[in-house]
């Protein structure tokens, strides 16, 4: 009964921190990314074919020069277009300052603007960063378009983005007040004069603070487009009488957003699906929704604290009835259950669920009441060594269970913990870089060490090791990702607990090897040649220290036969009867002697001799070796 009881309220803590970390917004951003996987996971969605996109592109650039144009060439494209029957034209170019060395030509747009009679001009807020980091819209000022553009426009709307604080877009703004106006963002107005029904009454789902989240359809090129250059030239062709080299007859009755695309624009920003996407697609990606309907709607704070309930509890009253394997199926099956109800909800209903909150809430709450069962074990029965033998099988199975396979490169690991549970831990990653067209797998290699002992370091270690498994993808380098580490055990940090990381990268096509390393203990590189070096040069601080901590990389050839130890404190600190330290010249020899020896059978050899020497003195902490050996 005590057990029954203990786990229930252990449970329902376990809710009540989490819950209110979240209401807190702890997990906001991890949920964000969370998202941005739901993405990438349920591919491209269907693009309206009402729209299309006239892109001022590198081809526009070479043909009329360098940017800014004069204002005449955006009048003879609105002639040219306004002969093919456009419902709705949008310029996502801010005409805010008169052309002073041709002064006719403002005009000039304004005349063929009020002319073509559908054209809608953007303005500009200027907002505070702490504002958008708080999704709180309190503008400072507005940018707005020449006064005798303004006057000859259908309309004018804002062009304002959300960034959010890892720098990817997700949302827009619908309305924004100011001096007692309510200004209406382009997308909706667009929206609004396409399909006849005013922006007053259009029934747009927004969250809590009126912003909509983007449903990108997927990358930009799914869009239908049109260069600058092609409409002008296929303008000049028709007006010469003889055959367009590009059918302008798509743009009957579309919406049109003009925009630039070209290379060194600074209208490029990240997306859930795209690392650098264009201005003019999130404003194409932000009609697509409305017209579409193709609304996200997010399972937000009310309901996720009631599924968080429900699983606390569940797991408090079920766990102690259960034996370790028992609960640990438990826990892998309501796992994979959110995963595949969060990902079934977004792929075909577009209900986003904050799942990440809930896994959170899973992996803190089922290793607490497991390990308080193990306590109460010790206790009651005197059997805690038994299951904390348990909780050591637990643990290690977060570690890979299998070796990767990969190009180039021979790999033996050898970890054997001080206690039943610790800190040590290491991790294989497939980096697949296709989004930025690198056309190769690279292979990631982790180490680290966790400060202090027993349960404690091992609980930190799981999240740290899941923290990084989550950010590695999102960067390519070494030192971007021990940054991003860092940054977030700083942010949901733990006192007094930090984390010791060496983080490499091998990249076979260029056989190099590139590393960073935050306060461990210096990677060893043997050469085919015989020559040992210990790299000290790039080691930086520890991981979760100090706040805004930047780290180095160093980068370097390697030749077959090359090998290469990662190793924690554990083998560098083993003592002997007299307290001598094992120490790092014995780790070189030891690897220099041996580099013949296949990469397993080396990782082998340094525990062993690491042991030998301690001559079956109890070690207080863990051990662990990972050798590469390039082919």
């Amino acid at each position: 009964m005590k057990k029954k009881k203990s786990g229930l309220y252990i449970g329902l803590i376990c809710c009540a921190v989490i819950g209110f970390a979240y209401l807190l917004g702890f997990f906001e951003l991890a949920e964000y990314h969370g998202m941005d996987i739901l993405f990438r996971l349920r591919g491209p969605r269907p693009v309206s074919p009402e729209i299309v996109i006239i892109e001022i592109d590198d081809a526009s650039l070479k043909a009329f020069g360098r940017w800014p144009w004069d204002r005449g060439y955006h009048a003879e494209l609105l002639d040219i277009i306004e002969d093919y029957g456009p419902k709705t034209i949008i310029f996502d170019i801010l005409f805010s300052e008169p052309q002073e060395d041709k002064p006719g030509e403002d005009s000039m747009l304004a005349e063929q603007t009020r002319k073509t009679g559908n054209v809608f001009y953007s303005s500009f807020f200027d907002l505070s960063q702490d504002n958008i980091r708080k999704n709180i819209i309190k503008p400072r000022d507005i940018t707005m378009p020449l006064p005798e553009l303004r006057e000859s426009a259908k309309g004018v709307g804002f062009v304002n983005i959300l960034v959010e604080p890892d720098g990817k877009v997700r949302k827009v703004p619908l309305t924004i007040g100011h001096d007692g106006i309510d200004y209406v963002s382009i997308d909706m107005l667009a929206a609004a004069h396409f399909t006849g029904v005013g922006s007053g009454k259009m029934n747009i789902h927004t969250d809590a603070n009126g912003m909509m989240w983007i449903n990108y359809p997927g990358e930009f090129a799914r869009f239908k487009r049109l260069s600058f250059a092609e409409v002008a030239l296929s303008g000049i062709q028709k007006q010469d009488g003889e055959k367009a080299s590009t059918d302008l007859g798509i743009l009957k009755d579309k919406i049109v957003i003009i925009g630039m695309t070209a290379t060194g624009s600074e209208d490029f920003w990240a997306t859930p699906v795209s690392t650098l996407y264009p201005g003019v697609g999130i404003r194409a990606s932000a009609v697509n929704t409305i017209l579409r309907k193709d609304f996200v709607h997010r399972v937000f704070r009310p309901e996720i604290l009631i599924i968080l309930f429900v699983i606390g509890s569940t797991l408090g009253t079920v766990l102690p009835k259960r034996t370790p394997v028992e609960g640990l199926m438990l826990f892998a099956s309501l796992a994979a259950g959110i995963l595949l109800v969060s990902y079934v909800s977004f792929a075909f209903f577009n209900i986003w669920i904050d799942y990440v909150t809930i896994l959170v809430l899973l992996c803190v709450c089922y290793p607490a009441i497991t390990l308080n069962q193990l306590i109460i074990t010790k206790f009651e029965k005197g059997l805690i060594e038994k299951e904390l033998q348990i909780a050591s099988r637990i643990q290690q199975s977060i570690l890979p269970q299998t070796l990767p396979h990969s190009i180039g490169i021979e790999i033996g690991v050898k970890c054997v913990p001080a206690k039943h549970v610790g800190g040590d831990f290491y991790d294989f990653i497939k980096l697949i870089y296709d989004f930025i067209k690198l056309k190769e797998d690279r292979l990631g290699v982790v180490i680290g060490d966790v400060s202090g002992k027993g349960v404690p370091a091992a609980l930190y270690m799981a999240k740290a090791m899941a923290d990084f498994r989550g950010l590695t993808h999102d960067f390519i380098e070494p030192n971007e990702a021990m940054t991003a580490i860092n940054d977030r055990l700083v942010e949901e940090g733990v006192s007094g607990m930090f984390v010791t990381l060496q983080y490499l990268i091998y990249k076979p096509k260029e056989r190099t090897v590139k590393y960073s390393n935050g306060g461990h203990n210096p990677l060893v590189w043997v050469k085919e040649s015989g020559e040992v070096l210990s790299l000290t040069q790039s080691v930086g601080s520890p991981i979760g220290i100090i706040p805004g901590s930047e780290f180095t990389a160093d980068e370097f050839k390697v030749s077959s036969g090359d090998v290469f130890v990662m190793y924690t404190d554990g083998i560098s600190e083993a003592r002997d009867r007299n307290l001598k330290e094992f120490g790092e010249k014995r780790i070189l020899d030891t690897a220099l002697i041996n580099r013949r020896l296949s990469a397993q059978e080396l990782s082998d050899k340094i525990v062993d001799e690491t042991q030998r020497f301690s001559r079956g003195m109890p070690q207080h902490d863990d051990m662990t070796v990972i050798v590469l050996k390039v082919i």
